[in-house]
């Protein structure tokens, strides 16, 4: 009887378990599907980009940009003198965003989310980050992606990636938007801040050992404090949106 007991709940366990995945993926499908739906609203606009870099090591000048953009992907960027515009994650449609996701789940009970909003969190292959990598090793590893949703306004609030350790996480960029309403009817973005962690010169002497022995080396410590990662910040701000006006 006991025997018969043990497997009941094991099957139960094993029903809920499959019954969560199958409510998550459910739920991460309306959420890809409603933002989605959403940015396609956007048959095409115009809006005039500047773009400023506190990034250590580099110097430049403020920079500034005319960009159109067409469904479904059709990008053109003028610009009158040398800049570095970051498109990853600024003009890419959350459906690029989301598919890039393997093993994808919602989160919507962490203390840092914001009234009407989720974390859609899943694996990436590190070369769909567009993010440029150390050496061959390091793209062997599965960065941590989370979007964050608002999901009364249906836009992305967030993206950030991160390599998961044992202890910790060991961040590679974060990108932030804050948005706008215009014409009533259109949200979009008139602020997105881009954090990317980089290392220092000394990415020339990482050594090639067992993966967190190696993830330990490349934070130059056996704690969780990442003082070895650099900071970098491109601040885009965007204005004189002209949008389905052709």
């Amino acid at each position: 009887m006991k025997s018969i007991s043990k497997c009941f709940i094991l099957f139960c366990l094993i029903c809920a378990d499959e019954y969560a995945s199958d409510n998550d993926r459910i739920r991460c499908e309306y959420i890809i599907e409603q933002t989605n739906i959403n940015f396609k609203k956007l048959k095409n606009y115009e809006v005039d980009i500047s773009v400023e870099l506190d990034i250590p090591g580099i110097r430049m000048p403020k920079s500034e940009y005319k960009v159109s953009f067409k469904q479904p992907n059709q990008i053109d960027i003028v610009s009158e003198n040398f800049g570095i515009l970051p498109k990853a994650g600024l003009f890419e449609s959350p459906e690029e965003n989301f598919n890039n996701l393997e093993d994808k789940r919602i989160i919507d009970d962490d203390d840092s989310l914001k009234e009407n909003e989720v974390i859609v969190e899943g694996y990436a292959i590190f070369d769909s980050l567009k993010f440029v990598s150390p050496n061959e090793y390091f793209k062997m590893l599965e960065p941590i992606v989370e979007v964050r949703v608002d999901t009364l306004k249906w836009v992305v609030n967030s993206v950030s990636a991160n390599i998961e350790r044992r202890r910790d996480r060991i961040p590679l960029f974060e990108i932030t938007n804050t948005y706008q309403t215009f014409d009533n009817q259109y949200v979009m973005p008139v602020k997105s801040i881009a954090k990317y962690y980089v290392k220092d010169k000394k990415l020339s002497n990482w050594l090639n050992k067992d993966s967190d022995n190696y993830l330990d080396q490349i934070t130059n410590q056996k704690d969780s404090n990442l003082e070895a990662i650099v900071e970098g910040l491109i601040e885009v701000n965007y204005s004189n949106y002209i949008i389905n006006k052709k």
